[in-house]
């Protein structure tokens, strides 16, 4: 017999729709279930086949091996508190959704899963949803004030009205209370300066994730 100096590789990739008892099965089960049910007749007959139509090119099989392998399509949706600990801004329904859109391409990596499910979260809803507050902060001068303004549940970010344009704020005062209209919640601000429309003040997003509901339930009532 002739000695092999090719390695012929043929691969094909079948999409199942196979029975509920099989799709509950872990890899190991459901791809021994599958090789039985292939049996003899496909994984001894394909070579046969295959040997007699090269043998008409002259090539003869020398001998040969195969590989089964089997993925389940049906990704597990992501847990929900994970989508909620990056976009509190989401409601149950867009949580919901995302779980499932997601699921099939989350990283492996927990801070890139992260990234990732933050992406998708604004991808889906990026628009403002805004919440009355005011700000206690003190100004340039040294005097206390309450700034009225919204803050954007999306990104953390605090509109100011128009009256703010020159309202200077006290460098270095640290973390500012923000007090949400309507409800006992009350949330710390960063300050990182000021631009033409006044201060700008934003609040983490995960400082948000523990008021979810009372901020959404305001939200929605606005």
């Amino acid at each position: 017999m002739s000695s092999a100096n090719v390695r012929l590789k043929l691969h094909f990739d079948l999409d199942l729709a196979v029975p509920a008892q099989l799709s509950a099965l872990d890899h190991e089960r459901l791809c021994k279930a599958l090789a039985t049910a292939l049996g003899a007749t496909v994984i001894q007959g394909l070579p046969v086949i295959a040997g007699k139509q090269l043998g008409k090119a002259g090539v003869a099989v020398v001998s040969c091996h195969h590989h089964l392998d089997a993925v389940s399509l049906m990704a597990q949706a992501v847990d929900r508190s994970r989508i909620i600990d990056v976009a509190p801004h989401l409601t149950d329904n867009e949580v919901e959704l995302l779980a499932t859109k997601a699921a099939a391409k989350l990283p492996a990596s927990p801070a890139e899963a992260a990234a990732y499910l933050r992406r998708q979260a604004l991808a889906l809803v990026n628009e403002y949803r805004l919440v009355p507050c005011s700000v206690a902060a003190l100004l340039s001068s040294g005097k206390p004030t309450r700034i009225a303004g919204r803050l954007n549940l999306t990104n953390g970010h605090i509109f100011l009205g128009e009256e703010h344009r020159q309202t200077r704020l006290q460098a270095n005062q640290g973390p500012l209370q923000v007090s949400i209209d309507g409800t006992p919640i009350v949330v710390v601000a960063d300050s990182s300066g000021h631009t033409l429309t006044g201060p700008v003040l934003d609040v983490q997003v995960p400082v948000l994730v523990p008021h979810r509901d009372a901020l959404l339930a305001r939200w929605q009532a606005a």
